[in-house]
C-alpha cells in the first residue's frame, strides 16, 4: 500500500479535526471549522491543525501549540508543502547522478565504486527525509571565509522557543498555505546515524568517543582501509568535513543525533563528477531526527 502524501494527510488531519476541535482557540491560532474560511496560514500539529488569519511568525505557532521552551529543539522541524517537492525532487536527481557515476565507474574498470555507487541508489528512496524549511540560525567558526575565531550565521533546520523570542532572524514569518510541525522530542542517549555503502548504522558514543572510533566500531574502517575523510551532518542541517586517516586523524566529535557520512571514493572520475559526495549529504542534511 503506497503512502498517503503530505497533501492527503493533511486533508484527513483537517477532516478528523472538524469534530473535535472545531472554533477552538488556542493561543494566537484558531482550529477553524469546516463552515470557516480557509485560513492563510494553517499548520498540522500532531492531531490538530491551527490556523491563522493573518501569516504568523514562527513564535506565534509556538505558542499556539503550548510548546515548552525547554524542550530539545533541534528534533523539530517545520515542513511545507513546496520544500517537500523541492527535496522530492532533489532525490530523483541524485539518484540519475548516481546512475551515472556507476556506468562511468564501470567503463573505468573501477568495480568498487560502481558497487557503492549501487548500493546508494539502493538505500536512498527509503532514507526518511522531510521537506523541512531553514527557519533558524546558528553560528560557527567558519575560518576559511572569516578571521579565525570569529563566530559566523548560517541557517539552521530549527529555531528553538527562546532563539525565536530574542533574535528576529530565528523568528520569520510563515508563508501563506499549508504546513506541519513535529514537534521537539527528547531523543535520549547520545547516538549518531552512520551512513554508508554498507547501509545505514545507529551507534552510541560516548563523550570521549571520536568520528574514527565510532567508525571503526561500525565496521567501516576494515571496509575502507584507506578511508581519508567523512562528512558530518549535524541536527542544525549544516555539514563539514573531517580528516579520520590514521595518520591524519582530527579526532572530531561525532555530532550528537547526526550523521556520519561516509562518502564514494570518485578520486578514478574525472572533475564533473566530485560534486556527488556533496549532494548526497546536502540531501542527508533532510534526514527526519525523529527517525
Amino acid at each position: 500500500m503506497s503512502k498517503p502524501s503530505f497533501r492527503g494527510f493533511l486533508t484527513t488531519a483537517l477532516l478528523a479535526s472538524f469534530t473535535v476541535f472545531a472554533a477552538n482557540t488556542i493561543g494566537v491560532g484558531t482550529v477553524y471549522a469546516q463552515s470557516e474560511a480557509k485560513p492563510v496560514t494553517q499548520v498540522v500539529i500532531g492531531d490538530s491543525v491551527v490556523g491563522f488569519e493573518e501569516q504568523p511568525r514562527l513564535l506565534n505557532l509556538y505558542q499556539a501549540a503550548e510548546l515548552r521552551p525547554s524542550a530539545y529543539w533541534p528534533s523539530s522541524r517545520l515542513i511545507s508543502v513546496a520544500q517537500t517537492e523541492k527535496i522530492a525532487e532533489r532525490r530523483r536527481y541524485v539518484l540519475e547522478k548516481l546512475r551515472e557515476v556507476s556506468l562511468s565507474a564501470r567503463v573505468e574498470g573501477d568495480e568498487s565504486l560502481a558497487r557503492a555507487a549501487q548500493a546508494y541508489m539502493e538505500q536512498i528512496p527509503n532514507w526518511p527525509l522531510l521537506g523541512a524549511e531553514w527557519v533558524g540560525v546558528t553560528k560557527i567558526d567558519d575560518s576559511l571565509e572569516v578571521q579565525s575565531g570569529v563566530n559566523v550565521e548560517r541557517k539552521s533546520l530549527f529555531s528553538s522557543f527562546t532563539d525565536a523570542v530574542a533574535n528576529l532572524q530565528a523568528n520569520p514569518l510563515l508563508p501563506r498555505g499549508d504546513m506541519r510541525l513535529l514537534p521537539p522530542q527528547d531523543l535520549g542517549a547520545w547516538q549518531v546515524t552512520v551512513v554508508s555503502p554498507k547501509g545505514i548504522q545507529k551507534l552510541p558514543f560516548a563523550q570521549h568517543e571520536t568520528v574514527r572510533e565510532v567508525l571503526d566500531k561500525a565496521g567501516i574502517l576494515a571496509d575502507h582501509s584507506g578511508l581519508a575523510e567523512v562528512t558530518l551532518v549535524s541536527l542544525t542541517g549544516l555539514s563539514r568535513t573531517t580528516p579520520v586517516a590514521y595518520f591524519n586523524d582530527a579526532k572530531a566529535m561525532p555530532p550528537v543525533h547526526g550523521i556520519i557520512f561516509v562518502g564514494l571514493d570518485l578520486s578514478a572520475l574525472d572533475d564533473d563528477w566530485q560534486l556527488v559526495n556533496a549532494q548526497l549529504s546536502a540531501l542527508l542534511s533532510y534526514w527526519n531526527p525523529q527517525s
